[in-house]
């Protein structure tokens, strides 16, 4: 009797493992079919053409790539002066960052030693005027002896002789005097033009020789940009041409005043000068740049960089349209294989297996590949399409309301 109830209480309880298991297995199938199904209504959504922007390709047989020249602003008078003779300096009038005026004193140096050597100078022509006075009596006295046969000619020839050796004295001494007028007036430095004091080489007491730089003046008339011009864009700038440069953080006008016949046979370069129309935050040294352009005889498209994705050995690929007809599914997307020559960071000009006409993909090449099918719309449609749906909901919002507000809206949307 007891062993029945336990065969019982058994069999109950592989029916509840039975039923569980099936109960289980029923319910994961089920799942199973509700996640199919859902896939199966997801699918015509999956299968959708993706959409994307197109542009057109224009192809050209040139283009321009630009081009910096860097050159220096200089002072078109700058110089160094110096004293011809060599002493100790006496005297220095003026301080850096000075202002001075044509005419003006600068430096003296010390002429004691020059008028030492004037006196000594002038002491010798008495002496030689004196001995020129002399001559003179003595040949006019042989001159009456001769006359009254009193006298050989001989006399009278050595006479003559040395009155003009003591006419030749006094014109030494007198040709003496005026080099030292010379030598004290050049032991004084003049500025020569109006402009600024740059450099103060010595001081006061400091002992030069000739020629030996003492101060530096800068000219304040209009500054001038020097730059080194490619000979190949040199006609880009002729005389008389406005032109902007860049100095520093600022642009500058300027006009350009000349363009050297020489080219620099190291850098083979042309140097034009630029005159700035003002002065104004500008100083000599400043780097300035002059911009140009290059032509290159190549034939490409210039194509947005964002159009480009990575190909094969260092090139790139450009997606295109199909040649067919766009339908419901779609338009396919070809890769072509271009090579870059140039890009601005932006744009690229591009040369390989683009004809003019074909539209290609402007960005998100990311997400795309050979053969697949998308929906194309072009770039100028798609930035209409956004003006016009800013516009409508400019005029509709403020005065739509209850069903005439909801007839407008459905009637735009049958438009697009």
């Amino acid at each position: 009797m007891n062993m029945n109830s336990a065969d019982t209480s058994s069999t109950a309880s592989e029916a509840s493992l039975y039923v569980a298991i099936v109960v289980f297995t029923a319910a994961l199938v089920l799942l199973l079919v509700a996640a199919g199904i859902g896939n199966a209504a997801q699918t015509p959504q999956a299968r959708a053409p993706m959409s994307v922007v197109t542009g057109t390709v224009k192809v050209q047989q040139q283009f321009e790539t630009p081009i910096s020249v860097f050159g220096l602003v200089e002072s078109p008078k700058s110089t160094s002066l110096s004293f011809d003779t060599g002493g100790q300096i006496e005297e220095v009038l003026v301080e850096e960052g000075d202002a001075v005026s044509k005419g003006d004193i600068v430096a003296r140096l010390d002429t004691q030693r020059l008028r030492a050597q004037q006196e000594e100078l002038n002491a010798s022509l008495v002496r030689v005027k004196a001995d020129l006075n002399l001559a003179k009596i003595n040949n006019d006295r042989t001159q009456s002896l001769v006359d009254r046969k009193l006298e050989s000619a001989q006399r009278l020839d050595e006479t003559n002789a040395s009155l003009s050796v003591a006419n030749a004295r006094v014109d030494e001494i007198e040709a003496s005097l005026n080099s030292m007028k010379v030598a004290l007036d050049r032991a004084v430095l003049y500025a020569p033009f109006d402009g600024q004091v740059n450099r103060r080489f010595f001081d006061e007491g400091s002992v030069v020789n000739a020629g030996t730089a003492v101060i530096g003046i800068t000219s304040n008339e209009q500054f001038q940009a020097r730059f080194a011009v490619p000979a190949d864009i040199i006609d880009q700038f002729d005389i008389g041409e406005p032109v902007i440069i860049q100095i520093g953080e600022q642009n500058a006008a300027g006009v350009v005043t000349q363009r050297l016949s020489v080219r620099n046979i190291q850098t083979r370069t042309v140097d034009i000068l630029v005159t700035l129309n003002s002065n104004d935050k500008v100083r000599p040294g400043d780097m300035a740049i002059l911009f140009g352009a290059r032509s290159h005889n190549e034939q490409g498209s210039w194509l947005p960089v964002t159009a480009l994705s990575n190909g094969l050995r260092g090139l790139w690929r450009v997606f295109v349209l199909g040649d067919a007809a766009q339908s419901e599914s779609g338009t396919a997307l070809e890769a072509r294989v271009v090579e870059v020559v140039y890009t601005d960071g932006n744009n690229a000009f591009v040369r390989g297996a683009l004809k003019e006409g074909d539209r290609y993909i402007v960005d998100g090449t990311h997400k795309l590949s050979p053969g697949q099918r998308v929906s194309a719309a072009s770039a100028s449609t798609q930035a209409q399409t956004q003006t016009e749906r800013k516009s409508y909901s400019e005029l509709s919002a403020p005065e739509s309301g209850g069903q005439s507000g909801a007839q407008n809206s459905a009637q735009y949307a049958g438009v697009q």
